[in-house]
């Protein structure tokens, strides 16, 4: 009676884990879009033209430099103008 409990609860198991793996999680809910072909390809043609999306698939979004060069002791006279007590020990 063991031997034939013991196979029933294992292919009980085998076939209550194969039911679940077929199950994909989460659950796949199928795409809907909301524009068409004609307004995707205008966003892109778009994007192209204002420099938002690089053309290389390999390029990195340039960012554009920043202003003037400050050196380092004009920063540290606009940190202490910031909060003198703070920087300055006072």
């Amino acid at each position: 009676m063991n031997a034939k409990q013991l196979i029933a609860g294992l292919a009980i198991l085998a076939a209550a884990g194969s039911a679940l793996a077929v199950t994909p999680y989460p659950p796949e809910t199928p795409f809907v879009s909301t524009k068409s072909r004609a307004d995707v390809q205008a966003e892109l043609l778009q994007a192209q033209k204002d420099g938002s999306l690089t053309v290389a698939r390999n390029q990195y979004p340039v960012v554009a430099a920043a202003g003037k060069s400050v050196s380092r002791a004009e920063v540290a006279s606009q940190i202490d103008k910031a909060e003198p007590s703070v920087y300055n020990g006072n």
